[in-house]
């Protein structure tokens, strides 16, 4: 074990380094291509040659000096003042808040229905989980996203116009501009952790050891809170971090969608160019330090994510640290 998290925590930094320089290098490259290309959008100063750019943007992040101001889109503006650690603390706390609300929602929610899905004394799964996860695998969240805004719009129109919608459709705060964002970011991971749920505690009911708990007078109940979870959470666990890196990515998409000013929307404005070729669109496009940080955050969030989710594997499921030690012992041999 310890072995194995010497190893994680030596490659970590590693592609956190290759992921923020790739990024820089790229917004570097491509931000005077793009302001070529648009006759209102030539850029204020010449860039410098790369690795003095990103000299100079190592020592600002290595000193902890995120002071400079930032031309921010209205959307991202705060009553603080704009400084680039302003946006970035404030992008931050808002997307781990909706990122943490959103995991916690669909694994309950997911793991309660897979529990019940599982029939036990025919050792299957019920038909009503498999049609709830065809129409939830089938539906990513900005398309869910979308739905919730039609119905929304459509109403207050024909309902009762010149009101407000049920629930914000764009905006932030902790309370109910919390609902839409969440509900259609958790679509999708809910169900999936169901079928995986339900999938594998169907399987596991079906082993000799069940059959054999049971004829000792075990209930259907007990076998499968003491013996049968214990054998899928490993499995169960290496799901919820697949449905972290889901949902880190489906946030940029729901974020720029309800104009939730998080992490997710901070990249769309560095990516997203303007519509017409005679504007300047967003001040953050293509802009290195911004997209060198963000992608480092989120590639932050990809890692620490896998890194806990492995090292509770292990914790979970000895098999993994019996076939380690055996795989070390043979290698010294």
């Amino acid at each position: 074990m310890l072995r194995f998290i010497l190893r994680r925590l030596v490659f970590i930094p590693l592609i956190l380094i290759l992921v923020n320089f790739l990024g820089f290098a790229y917004a570097h490259y491509a931000r005077p291509i793009r302001a070529e290309r648009t006759p209102y959008g030539r850029l204020d100063k010449e860039a410098g040659p790369l690795l003095t750019e990103y000299r100079a943007y190592l020592n600002t992040i290595l000193n902890i000096d995120f002071s400079m101001e930032v031309a921010i889109p209205g959307s991202l503006r705060s009553n603080t003042p704009n400084t680039f650690g302003v946006i970035l603390k404030n992008a931050t706390i808002a997307s781990l808040g909706l990122l943490f609300l959103t995991l916690l929602l669909s694994t309950l929610l997911g793991f309660f229905f897979g529990l019940k899905a599982v029939r036990n004394e025919t050792r299957g799964v019920a038909r009503w989980l498999s049609l709830i996860s065809t129409a939830g695998l089938a539906m990513p969240s900005f398309y869910i996203g979308s739905l919730f805004i039609f119905v929304s719009v459509y109403y207050v129109i024909r309902t009762a116009p010149g009101t407000h919608p049920p629930f914000p459709l764009d905006g932030f705060g902790w309370d109910a501009h919390l609902v839409l964002p969440v509900l259609a970011l958790m679509a999708r991971p809910t169900v999936q952790l169901a079928q995986v749920t339900a999938g594998l505690l169907s399987e596991e009911l079906r082993k000799q050891y069940v059959v054999a708990a049971r004829s000792l007078g075990y209930t259907w109940r007990s076998i499968r809170n003491i013996y049968a979870l214990r054998n899928v959470i490993a499995p169960v666990i290496v799901t919820i971090a697949g449905l972290i890196r889901l949902l880190v990515g489906e946030q940029v998409l729901i974020e720029w969608l309800f104009r939730w000013p998080g992490l997710g929307r901070l990249l769309a404005w560095t990516l997203v160019p303007a519509q017409l070729s005679s504007t300047r669109g967003s001040p953050l496009f293509l802009n290195p330090p911004v997209m060198a940080t963000v992608l480092t955050l989120i590639a932050v969030l990809f890692l620490v994510s896998d890194f806990i989710a492995a090292i509770l594997v292990r914790i979970f499921d000895p098999r993994l640290r019996t076939r380690e030690t055996e795989t070390i012992k043979g290698s010294k041999r």
